[in-house]
């Protein structure tokens, strides 16, 4: 056996041990007892403290050792009853123990440990988590809800559905529900108050895992997931740093089988069939501010590493970022119609450099002069005259502009991947700006709520120009 390996255990040990946050005379002897026989050392216990609990595991599942996983699975259970009790918590970590080392579990499941600064809910929190929107299962659990929340109620965990949540904030009235996110964010401006309020009634669990948990929170391990459950099982050290501990078990259209046969598992662990559950939920007018419900309002609400809309509003001449309540300062009109003109290019962008080729230099001046077409009328729907527009086609006059652009854009530190905002320069010299189409909209004169960039007139009169 390698050290490596020693410090894993030694560290799956040290957690199980304080995941009561109560050590006595029965664990100290089988904690010196456990040493003795995995040859754990006090150079090993000190390596022990700078490892994650999931990275533990993964040095155990990969160790290729004979016998291991099945050896310190026995002696875990045996950890755990040293004191001749298996407290609640510490059957959280036994349960991801089971399943992960258990060769012969019929759960695919992993441990995740994260930092607590990026993500932070309840232990014993079961949060549905994927990263596209799956269909069967989305239909199971709204099916088998009510059954799957009792049962997971009924063993102390507490079951969270993202489309659930929502349904409460959506049916909530208008008037309080921003009462409520103007109370918590009294900085925030009205606009970016409805703006907040729309988007979070929008969110989806695909949303909630890609633009908040991977972008937002830093949780790469989600990103691309499965269906799956993902569980908090204990907080422990890393180091001087607070981690978060998650079982993670992938889940289909048979979740409520899935979840009462995880339950069963579990609760046969305990030794008291009586513990602690808590009934209080969000209902009517009734909101919670702690927990998951505090970290989603939150990560709403603390405007940095979002994934931002874009909102061109021709007829107030801005360029507006909802999702961060930002506007593009310090441009002119001529920069917000170069920017919506890069908008409508999308992913090909513009390129002025001249052919060299007299047949493709005549076909270049035709492409500059229908590009020069669009940019006109686009800054006249700015409020420009069209004949005024400044000439792309001059570098002398396109420089600055492009310069100055960039440097409004570059402003925007909030966003999460503010170079995907901004100006981009190819390698063969085109300009372009790497935002996804559906992430832009236009102001419609006829229309509180801006459309898709895709269905609005300034989009229809940019093709129009195209031939």
């Amino acid at each position: 056996m390698l050290q490596t390996h020693k410090v894993a255990i030694a560290r799956i040990f040290a957690d199980l041990i304080k995941a009561d946050r109560i050590i006595n005379t029965g664990e100290m002897e089988c904690w010196r007892s456990l040493c003795e026989k995995y040859d754990i050392d006090r150079e090993v216990r000190v390596k022990a403290r700078e490892i994650s609990f999931a990275r533990a595991l993964e040095l155990i599942c990969e160790s290729g050792v004979s016998g291991l996983k099945k050896d310190l699975l026995q002696d875990c259970r045996s950890m755990t009853v040293s004191d001749g009790f298996c407290a609640h918590s510490e059957a959280l970590l036994m349960i991801a123990l089971m399943l992960v080392l258990d060769s012969d579990s019929e759960f695919e499941a992993e441990v995740l440990s994260m930092p607590r600064a990026n993500f932070n809910i309840n232990n014993a929190t079961a949060l549905y988590v994927e990263d596209e929107y799956d269909a069967a299962a989305n239909a199971a659990i709204r099916t088998h809800y009510r059954s799957i929340f009792k049962e997971f109620r009924l063993a102390g965990f507490h079951f969270l559905y993202i489309p659930k949540v929502i349904d409460h904030y959506r049916h909530t009235d208008e008037v309080l529900f921003k009462d409520i996110l103007s109370f918590l964010a009294p900085s925030m401006s009205d606009e970016g108050l409805d703006n907040t309020r729309r988007s979070l009634m929008k969110i989806t669990t695909g949303d909630f895992c890609k633009d908040l948990l991977c972008n937002k929170c830093g949780i790469t391990e989600l990103r691309n997931t499965t269906p799956s459950l993902l569980i908090k099982i204990g907080n422990s050290y890393v180091g001087d740093d607070p981690y978060a501990n998650y079982l993670k078990i992938e889940v289909d259209e048979d979740i409520d089988l899935t979840v009462q046969s995880f339950i069963d598992r579990f609760t046969s662990i305990l030794s008291s069939d009586s513990f602690m559950v808590s009934t209080a939920d969000e209902s009517g007018n009734r909101f919670h501010f702690h927990g998951f419900y505090k970290q989603l309002l939150d990560i709403f609400l603390i405007r940095r590493n979002i994934r931002s809309a874009i909102h061109l509003n021709p007829y107030k001449e801005e360029v507006f970022f909802p999702d961060i309540d930002a506007k593009a300062q310090g441009l002119h009109r001529r920069e917000r119609a170069l920017y919506a003109l890069l908008l409508c290019q999308g992913k090909d962008g513009i390129n002025f450099n001249a052919p060299r080729s007299a047949a493709a230099l005549d076909k270049f001046k035709v492409r500059m002069q229908r590009l020069q077409k669009r940019y006109a009328a686009i800054y006249e729907l700015f409020g420009g005259e069209k004949g005024a527009a400044p000439d792309l086609t001059v570098p002398e006059i396109r420089r600055p502009m492009f310069s100055r652009l960039r440097s409004a854009l570059k402003n925007l530190q909030a966003l999460y991947n503010p170079e995907d905002y901004n100006v981009s320069k190819g390698k063969d010299g085109s300009f372009s700006v790497h935002i996804e189409p559906e992430k832009v909209f236009v102001a419609q004169l006829d229309s509180d709520e801006p459309v898709p960039l895709l269905e609005s007139r300034l989009y229809r009169m940019w093709r129009q120009m195209e031939s």
